[in-house]
């Protein structure tokens, strides 16, 4: 039986129901936003979506069951916040939920896991570590610790670079006396206006550095809720493979959800002679469309790198889905020496 033609009964209604966050709740950091919501089975309706909104402002949406949309609460000042949810069911008819007040603290609550793998060249290490960060927005004040396991490090810093790229040192921790394998953010440390920028880019990390490897020997890139970061390894074209030819990489791409921003560096060896690198869509060693051409480092030959590129809603979305490669030309290899899909 239908609903909502000239000679059949007015469809009812969708229902919509916030059951998180709590009202009166106290937040930080990324959060879940959920609902229950549904549509009249009766007439054969379905919910199509579930918005969420955030003092009116449209943060999210989720188009199946359990209704939950994760929300980097870092986004809007300390204080007291109104979170609706809206419902849109098949014949596209609406209920929005009463508005429910919450509080957020205005901090940045992160883990770090710190590895061998986000250092290039990566050194040879079993090492690990875990960093707990907090960083109050409204003034840049930040705390936290490091914990590591099977290494004696020497000094472990907060830098300020991309995923795949190094730069210059933010806050250098202090060893704890009483606590093996402890260090500290010093009390007082303050990030200035730059860096809490840097921070919510995903442009900070967290190093541990030993004797046998003072460059580095683990590290953590430290990543808000808006950020995803992944590391791809690059191989050699069957064509380069075939000349016996040594060749590879590493991509390190971080990519902000919220603004549509693309990141990405590059770390290759045995193509100092390559002539252009880019990130395409579809699939490695595909001819899909370029999305973004990347500049050649003039000092190290196998670096290449784009940053802070704007990108589509849509572009972000296939890289959700895994459908972003990247790959590096030569003049023998135009079509890509080496390349990878970007997971």
């Amino acid at each position: 039986m239908g609903c909502g033609g000239a000679y059949q009964p007015v469809c009812p209604a969708p229902m919509v129901t916030l059951t998180a966050p709590a009202a009166g709740a106290m937040e930080s950091g990324t959060i879940a936003l959920t609902a229950t919501a549904s549509a009249s089975t009766a007439y054969g309706l379905t919910v199509s979506k579930v918005d969420f909104l955030i003092d009116g402002t449209l943060v999210g949406t989720a188009t199946t069951s359990p209704y939950t949309v994760m929300w980097n609460s870092t986004t809007v000042t300390a204080g007291t916040h109104m979170v609706t949810g809206k419902v849109t069911d098949s014949v596209n008819d609406t209920a929005t939920t009463p508005a429910i007040s919450f509080t957020t603290t205005g901090h940045a609550a992160l883990t770090v896991t710190m590895t061998s793998a986000q250092i290039l060249p990566t050194p040879s290490s079993s090492a690990s570590g875990t960093a707990h960060i907090t960083v109050k927005l409204e003034t840049g004040a930040m705390r936290g610790t490091v914990m590591l396991s099977g290494l004696t490090a020497t000094a472990v810093t907060i830098n300020d670079g991309f995923a795949g790229a190094t730069g210059p040192r933010v806050i250098t921790l202090v060893a704890n006396g009483g606590t093996a394998g402890e260090w500290d953010v010093p009390a007082g440390a303050l990030l200035t206006q730059e860096q809490l920028n840097a921070l919510q880019q995903g442009k900070l990390y967290v190093i541990a550095s030993s004797v046998a490897n003072p460059r580095g020997e683990i590290r953590g890139q430290i990543v808000p809720g808006n950020i995803v970061v992944t590391f791809s390894r690059m191989d050699r074209t069957p064509e380069v493979a075939a000349l016996g030819l040594a060749a590879g990489g590493v991509a390190a791409t971080t990519v902000d959800t919220s603004a549509n921003t693309l990141t990405i560096h590059v770390n290759s060896t045995g193509v100092d002679d390559a002539m252009a690198a880019q990130v395409a869509t579809g699939a490695a060693g595909s001819s899909g469309p370029k999305l973004i051409a990347l500049t050649k480092d003039a000092v190290d030959m196998g670096h290449w790198s784009a940053e802070l590129v704007s990108v589509s809603a849509a572009d972000v979305g296939d890289f959700e889905a895994g459908g972003w490669s990247v790959n590096v030309a030569t003049p023998t290899e135009p079509n890509g020496a080496i390349g990878a899909q970007i997971e």
